[in-house]
């Protein structure tokens, strides 16, 4: 069928008398009447189709025969073939009607929401542990005033205005020309109440929200967490995206991660590397841990702290590895290179003077 139902047109049941037809007419045509609308070709055709739909069920024997035949008059095909050209201004071609059913085809399928994509600060005594957080996004939600419909119900019933209520989308012209149901409103021909103008009819509206996040044990820098469902709320009742959270670890300068572990460099004097020493370190927590050095330490050796490391899901603690930087003087006065020639001689380990080192590089 070329036309959508006259009744359908002035929102008004099949078995409608003349005096409810009449009503809903009155109704509709203060909405869509030319000199309301001046310059709008939608409300100059869609006045035209409400004119006819309410001519023939007015008339007892055109309404009879739309009943038993149900097909349009000819001056319908002419009203449906004009929206083409004065509303749209154009001709639509077949490849226009290509990708109008391409897209009809997309319609039906829900299309899920988009994601949110957000970062959050993860501190580097968390990291092992992992630790539940917030974010604030900014995501789409249903719209609040009409229920993600994008239209607000107020009993009323408008034609569609896209195809001006035919139900119908004319590609072509002449004896070639095709149509099919209208995309927007699914061949109805009607929209059902007023455009919502909160969301500007999508259905969709942006609202500030904070979610929460559990950032996982072992997290590493640049991780990303997804969270289903969290993203933006998919339109006409489709699924939401998922909430996509990129973590970046705050990097210690003092310590480099090893799994639970934490490596740190710690400096220690000549002396305390030869005697042994008890010195303190630094932890990620913020207190001081008490370090042995025993005799004889030597330049880059490993040396450990237990249960000083991160803390680690089960509750225990990785280990604090303190690897040895040994510290050498800038300045010694003759005294202090007259001992430690001494110091030399006595463990057999004579020193060696500048001149000889000299000759050796030559």
């Amino acid at each position: 069928m070329l036309s959508r139902d006259h009744y359908a047109v002035l929102g008004v049941p099949p078995d409608a008398d003349n005096e409810t037809i009449n009503a809903a007419f009155r109704r509709l045509s203060r909405r869509y009447h030319p000199d309301l609308n001046p310059g709008d070709a939608r409300a100059k055709t869609a006045f035209e189709r409400l004119q006819m739909a309410h001519s023939i069920l007015t008339d007892s024997r055109e309404r009879a025969r739309y009943d038993s035949e149900g097909h349009s008059t000819v001056k319908d095909i002419e009203v449906l073939t004009r929206t083409s050209t004065e509303v749209k201004n154009e001709t639509r071609s077949y490849a226009d009607l290509f990708r109008h059913l391409c897209d009809s085809a997309r319609r039906a399928q829900p299309k899920r929401g988009r994601d949110v994509h957000t970062s959050v600060v993860c501190r580097l005594a968390d990291s092992e542990r992992g630790r539940r957080t917030t974010v604030q996004v900014r995501r789409l939600h249903h719209c609040l005033d009409c229920s993600g419909t994008g239209r607000l119900y107020d009993g009323d019933n408008a034609p569609c205005s896209t195809c001006i209520g035919s139900g119908k989308e004319v590609f072509g012209r002449g004896p070639l020309a095709v149509a099919v149901a209208c995309g927007d409103c699914s061949g109805e021909g009607l929209q059902a109440g007023t455009a919502c103008e909160a969301c500007h009819a999508s259905g969709l509206t942006t609202r500030n929200e904070t979610l929460p996040l559990q950032i996982p044990a072992g997290v590493q820098d640049g991780q990303t967490i997804r969270i289903e469902g969290g993203g933006h709320q998919g339109r006409k009742g489709s699924p939401p995206g998922d909430l996509v959270a990129t973590v970046s670890v705050q990097s210690d300068p003092r310590f480099q991660r090893n799994g639970p572990h934490l490596v740190t460099s710690v400096p220690i004097t000549v002396s305390e590397a030869i005697l042994g020493a008890r010195i303190e370190v630094p932890t990620i927590d913020g207190t001081i841990a008490l370090l042995r050095v025993p005799p004889g330490t030597r330049g880059g050796d490993r040396l450990r702290v237990r249960g000083r490391g991160l803390e680690m899901t089960n509750g225990q603690c990785g280990d604090l590895i303190a690897v040895i930087d040994l510290w050498l003087p800038d300045n010694l006065d003759e005294d202090a290179r007259r001992l430690i020639r001494e110091f030399g001689n006595r463990t057999g380990e004579p020193i060696r003077n500048q001149n000889e080192r000299a000759t050796v590089n030559q």
